[in-house]
């Protein structure tokens, strides 16, 4: 992975101001290119963060190959994977390299799957994209063909997936095989084997395909294809009410499973309410630890972070706690469910209503159609049902590689500091893997104190700063269509509806989930969503978002169970204050501030 400074010009949404970004790429073709795009779509909602060394080496090595392979339909091995490498980092934020992505048929011939993801970006990707004016990195005709092939193959692959009812409910098993191994893998202890053993482990974990999980992003796909098939077949014959409905109360989705057992937590809880309302949830566990009644809910509740405690509020940053290591988020939603209203539907009780609307909805949506279209439409639509879980699956799952690739870190971590090499544990993630794995293998450290003070200084540093969403490097920079800037004072935001309803509130700016002290009703407002946000939404009045589009984790969710939700909503979190009061059309993606 090359880094090199890159004079960057934004010029997508209004602003045309000359900035240079520390870049890196680490796609093998672009690395002496210093043009190209790249955006945080796709990464926006899910890699909110400045990654430190360890953890950015760790996605280029891992997860950049995984994503660029499945979407190429070749081996993450494969040197063409390598060389188009789609992940990228501006000021140490992850950022996907479009100049590299767009060499893939599955990208450039499904234009509109980057519009789904992310209205705003995708359409301009798009457009540019359209107008051959993206700068692709270069590659051979060889190996432009080599990728043809491999999209044909997919597809049929695709198709036969498409065609055979039982492959969903197939792989739904193995993902429960796999998740349960993984589970049995992050409870193993790792006192006793080498460092380049663990290493070596790790490497095998990541890199080993034969899993049918690890096509995850494919299934993922699927899901989209359905899902814009069904959107297409339906355009101007549906009303978007009924749309909607049809991707309420999808069962088997692991992300909504965490919702309902925290749920369930939070009604045995209701005899330690007092208990969740008057204390701190930094200082909960002490507290519940004192009284008969609350160590034994605490030990229901430690068989939760037994099944889930893989997650967390930032989930994809290797150096960010998991939920087993620091419960405080679980244990304020417990208190969020507590003061959930009497009368107000429970989040069991919402995912029922989400499911007899959506039968309800799939009914009427074949008598509105054409009787030619309708056998089609049922065919979609039960497919639909049983492809969508998998939006969620692959992550839910991979999480806990993720986490076990934490533990092992951290352990080698404990053992730089016993051998005077890190003054904490927590101080490997100032590493970079190579100098890892050197000293595993030789047991000679390779890097100075001095070296990784300045390292944290510049990540610190980095944390202060915001790239744009979408950046064009300045050699042969084109110019896109764009919004009309905003003025700051505007009364009306605009968005993208993913969840239609109405719903007027308070709003709750909320930045950082791990405070998220969401009231029932309150119109819940935030930069992004990932699904471990999701337990929020049972409590929430609507959600706005500045990131995301309509197959985003948060759309999936607030679909499911009917919350509207509008995103998209550039600057929400610092054009609304908490406590403003709102009111959210997601049928036509405004934001009015009362």
């Amino acid at each position: 992975m090359r880094s090199v400074a890159l004079s960057i010009t934004n010029e997508i949404f209004g602003v045309n101001t000359t900035v240079d970004w520390p870049v890196e790429r680490t796609a093998r073709r672009a690395a002496r290119q210093t043009d190209g795009v790249l955006s945080d779509i796709n990464f926006g909602e899910v890699f909110p963060f400045v990654a430190k060394p360890l953890s950015r080496d760790v996605l280029a090595r891992y997860i950049g190959p995984m994503l660029g392979g499945q979407v190429a339909g070749l081996s993450r091995s494969d040197p063409l994977v390598l060389d188009l490498n789609p992940m990228a980092f501006v000021a140490g934020r992850p950022y996907m390299d479009l100049s590299a992505y767009i060499n893939l048929p599955s990208i450039a011939y499904q234009l509109h799957l980057l519009e789904a993801v992310d209205r705003s970006k995708g359409r301009a990707i798009a457009e540019l994209a359209r107008a051959k004016r993206l700068n692709r990195v270069p590659i051979p005709v060889t190996a432009r063909l080599r990728l043809h092939l491999a999209y044909v193959r997919m597809g049929l692959r695709s198709l036969r997936w498409l065609l055979r009812r039982r492959t969903p409910v197939e792989l739904r098993d193995a993902y429960a095989r796999t998740t349960e191994r993984l589970r049995a893998l992050v409870r193993r202890p790792l006192d006793r084997d080498e460092p380049s053993v663990l290493l070596r482990d790790l490497d095998r974990e990541f890199t080993d395909e034969s899993d049918p999980t690890k096509d995850g992003l494919r299934h993922l796909g699927l899901a989209m294809f359905l899902h814009t098939t069904l959107q297409r077949l339906c355009d101007g014959r549906i009303p978007p009410d009924l749309l909607d409905d049809l991707a309420k109360g999808i069962p088997h989705n692991p992300t909504t499973a965490v919702s309902l057992d925290l749920w369930a937590l939070a009604q045995a809880a209701r005899p330690l309410a007092d208990v969740f309302e008057k204390t701190p949830p930094e200082t909960l566990a002490r507290a519940l630890q004192t009284t008969e009644e609350g160590r034994r809910w605490w030990m229901r509740f430690d068989e939760l972070l037994a099944q889930h405690g893989h997650r967390g509020e930032v989930e994809l940053d290797l150096s960010a706690p998991r939920w087993r290591e620091d419960p405080t988020f679980l244990l304020q939603t417990v208190a969020n469910y507590l003061r959930h209203p009497a009368g107000a539907l429970s989040p069991p009780a919402m995912l029922a209503e989400g499911q007899r609307r959506r039968e309800a909805a799939a009914e009427a949506v074949r008598r509105k159609l054409p009787l030619p279209l309708r056998g089609l439409f049922t065919w979609l639509y039960e497919r639909y049902v049983l492809w969508l879980p998998f939006r969620e699956a692959m992550k839910y799952t991979w999480l806990l590689g993720l986490e076990q690739a934490r533990r092992v870190y951290r352990e080698l971590g404990r053992r730089l500091v016993a051998a005077g090499h890190l003054k904490a544990a927590d101080d490997v993630f100032w590493l970079r893997q190579d100098e890892v794995r050197a000293w595993a293998e030789t047991g000679t450290a390779s890097w100075t104190q001095d070296a990784l003070n300045a390292r944290a200084r510049e990540w610190r540093e980095w944390a202060t700063r915001r790239p744009p969403s979408l950046i064009v490097g300045t050699r042969g920079a084109p110019h896109a269509a764009s919004p009309v800037a905003r003025p700051p004072q505007a009364m009306v935001l605009r968005g993208t509806p993913v969840s239609t309803g109405h719903a007027e509130g308070v709003a709750r700016v909320i930045t950082d989930p791990h405070h998220a002290e969401l009231r029932p009703g309150e119109v819940l407002v935030t930069r992004y969503t990932d699904p471990a946000w999701t337990p929020l939404f049972f409590t929430a009045g609507a959600l706005i978002a500045e990131i995301g589009g309509v197959l985003s984790h948060g759309a999936v969710v607030a679909r499911e169970i009917g919350l509207p939700a509008v995103v998209g909503v550039e600057g929400a979190t610092s054009l609304i204050a908490t406590g403003r009061r709102v009111k959210v059309n997601a049928r036509d993606g405004t934001v009015e501030l009362l």
